[in-house]
């Protein structure tokens, strides 16, 4: 018998001590289920996502956003198209909440050629936006009444929940515009600062939107965790995007072209629609234990 047959490699070693240390590991966190609600908590929250296939829901919803946003780049362009016939500074005002300068000039050349097609994009926009909320404001319910596991109830007032939805992006807009304008104007540890705060805002918005989406029967405090966690999630992927990808970003078209983006653009989508599954579990399964607790 040679030495290489007697002895385990060395990546074979790693791998069965690795494997050793995670499934010691596993074993820590599963005897201590009983004792530790977090534990508990974050065992039922993994089993409740792939219960209801939450990876397939997060792609669902990504494939909404995509949609809903394009549709909201069509009426941002025939808006756009408006403004710049009416001589307005396009690109300085984009200049102005903090957009870099490629970002500027290229909304400003959407802005001038969307002048003779302003009114039909204008129209085409909206149409598409109202089409397109209607079936991400499904999806959001939907995903709720699974993550919840609750039956799916027809909406009591259709045209104040698409109103909410068509509302978002304007919401959305003020605290990147806040954000940007500080960054901008301010710079430093304030510019930071406002960036941070801009998670709030993010917690907030999706604090008031979760709690009239499907759910027991639950006070507005039981939202909480899904707010904070979608909140520090968002406001990761902000942060992120502006000190680190936006450089970047701004010259990918001259590298990887319109799919480069377009790629960057869906795995961001498909992050943050995860990001929305995760939430409405961690809501349900918190609020689940907090329930079984009382009545024990």
């Amino acid at each position: 018998m040679t030495d290489s047959e007697s002895k385990p490699s060395l990546g074979g070693r790693r791998g069965g001590t690795v494997r050793a240390r995670a499934d010691a590991l596993f074993g820590l966190l599963e005897g201590g289920r009983p004792e530790h609600l977090s534990i508990e908590a974050g065992f039922r929250w993994i089993t409740r996502d792939k219960a209801i296939a939450g990876g397939v829901l997060g792609g669902g919803l990504a494939y909404r956003f995509f949609f809903w946003l394009l549709a909201l780049a069509v009426v941002s362009a025939g808006g756009l198209g408006f403004a710049s016939s009416s001589g307005a500074d396009v690109e300085g005002a984009a200049g102005d909440v903090g957009l870099r300068t490629s970002f500027a000039s290229s909304i400003a050349t959407a802005a001038e050629q969307s002048e003779t097609g302003r009114w039909w994009l204008l129209a085409t926009g909206v149409v598409l936006f109202m089409w397109f909320s209607w079936g991400l404001l499904r999806a959001l319910r939907l995903v709720h009444a699974a993550a919840w596991r609750v039956k799916l109830e027809p909406l009591s007032s259709a045209p104040r929940s698409v109103g909410a939805i068509v509302a978002a992006p304007v919401v959305l807009a003020a605290l990147y515009a806040t954000a940007g304008w500080a960054r901008a104007s301010v710079g430093g540890i304030t510019g930071l600062a406002v960036t941070l705060a801009v998670s709030l805002g993010f917690g907030a918005l999706w604090l008031l939107i979760s709690a009239r989406l499907p759910s027991e029967d639950v006070p507005w405090t039981g939202f909480l965790p899904g707010a904070v966690l979608l909140g520090i999630g968002l406001l990761g992927l902000h942060v992120f995007t502006v000190y680190f990808l936006e450089e970047k970003l701004a010259h990918a078209s001259e590298l990887y072209g319109a799919l480069g983006l377009a790629a960057t653009m869906l795995f961001y989508l498909f992050l943050i629609g995860r990001g929305f599954v995760w939430a409405a579990e961690l809501n349900a399964v918190v609020w689940e234990l907090r329930h079984s607790q009382r009545a024990s």
